[in-house]
């Protein structure tokens, strides 16, 4: 990196101030707040040039009239002016038979401790991180190394640009300087992931309901089966579940709420690493565990005695899943019943839009189902029937299953 390069030459070539206390007297025929003005300039102009060419502090006094010196060093200088300002530069005012006159001084540790402090704080976390996960890694825990290293290689940018700040105004020494290896851990740490194989269950399951019979992952390394691995279960965007590995190197996962009316009928196995790192040992790519699905056929008889709409719209949500209403004597009969309770509200423009909280339970023979659902709209009912299309009613499925071809 290029900016790594610059600042490593700087910390290597520049040593550190002559004095800690920068000193800079003015005079001037105009005004007291000119002297003070032109004194605080000349600081800021002292330090700028202190650190471009390593200058010995001298104690300089310049006599000002009208703007001709005061504007060139001031407008030059104005940024590390306005930090001296807020740091507290010391001003004197000195007494003169003619004029005024000012000494602004400063204490360059104290214009820069928060910056040093900031500087060494990252310093001393980064050394900390680095070491903890060489223990890590020694201890065949990857995933704690692979975390820790990239909390220490995150915080690198934010190191070189406090490091660039300082330079600006302080010459930079060793002290500053991060002796890390971290690109050794992390080439280590790739090599002893690209040992490690995850495998997944070798039977193909068959659902007929959303719910996986329990299945395991299996984890090892050159080492034999690797204890605390993290791994997560992905199906598209959503992580259905995330475990660590046993003593043995497995990991038990039991499903109940997989895709299962529209697909995909898969998922994916993932170590659950820092995304570069898993690129870079290949393990980015996962497992994928596929399943069949088998649409069983249920009947029932409903009875719903509420507005028609929401019956309706409960009837074709039972459709989608294989759900039948039917008219026979021998299928069992299920009563249906929906209580919105209201939310809060939204006017926009002349709409008012209202959110609902919906209960729908459904009660029959041998079924006890209730489960509740957000639903927003105009008017209640409107929201009752969003509120139906989004209902979970895979539990209500597996109660039926009983009664299901």
């Amino acid at each position: 990196m290029k900016t790594s390069a610059i600042l490593l030459a700087l910390l290597t070539a520049l040593p550190v101030f002559a004095g800690r206390i920068i000193t800079y007297t003015a005079v001037s025929d105009k005004s007291q707040e000119e002297a003070n003005n032109a004194a605080m300039a000349g600081v800021a102009k002292q330090i700028v040039v202190q650190v471009n060419s390593n200058q010995t502090l001298t104690k300089k006094e310049v006599k000002s009239k009208g703007n001709s010196t005061l504007d060139e060093t001031f407008f030059s200088s104005n940024n590390v002016k306005s930090n001296l300002k807020l740091k507290g530069v010391k001003i004197e005012t000195i007494k003169v038979s003619k004029g005024y006159k000012a000494t602004a001084s400063l204490d360059m540790d104290e214009f820069t401790a928060d910056i040093q402090f900031q500087i060494r704080r990252i310093k001393t976390e980064v050394m900390k991180l680095e070491n903890k996960a060489r223990e890590s890694l020694k201890n065949r825990l990857y995933a704690k190394a692979a975390t820790d290293l990239q909390a220490a290689q995150d915080m690198l940018p934010e190191y070189e640009r406090l490091l660039w700040q300082l330079s600006k105004v302080y010459p930079l020494n060793d002290s500053l300087r991060i002796l890390h290896s971290l690109p050794e851990v992390e080439t280590a740490l790739i090599n002893k992931l690209s040992q490690v194989k995850v495998t997944g269950p070798a039977e193909k399951f068959t659902l007929t309901t959303s719910e996986m019979p329990e299945w395991n992952v299996t984890v090892s390394d050159g080492e034999g089966p690797l204890p605390g691995f993290p791994i997560i279960v992905k199906q598209g965007r959503q992580t259905l579940s995330e475990k660590r590995t046993n003593d043995k190197g497995v990991a038990t996962f039991l499903l109940r709420n997989v895709n299962y009316e529209t697909g995909p009928y898969s998922m994916v196995v993932l170590p659950n690493l820092p995304l570069s790192i898993a690129k870079s040992c290949g393990l980015d790519r996962g497992i994928e565990i596929t399943y069949d699905v088998k649409l069983s056929r249920c009947e029932i008889q409903l009875e719903c005695s509420q507005i028609a709409n929401a019956c309706s719209a409960f009837e074709k949500e039972l459709n989608q899943r294989s759900i039948f209403v039917v008219n026979k004597p021998k299928v069992p009969k299920i009563s249906v019943y929906f209580l919105a309770t209201e939310k809060n509200s939204l006017v926009a423009g002349n709409n008012t839009i209202r959110s609902y909280d919906v209960s729908i339970s459904a009660k029959g023979d041998g079924i006890n189902y209730i489960t509740t659902s957000k639903g927003a709209g105009k008017n209640e009912l409107d929201a009752t029937i969003k509120a139906i299309q989004k209902a979970d009613l895979s539990n209500l499925q597996s109660q039926l299953k009983k009664h299901c071809e």
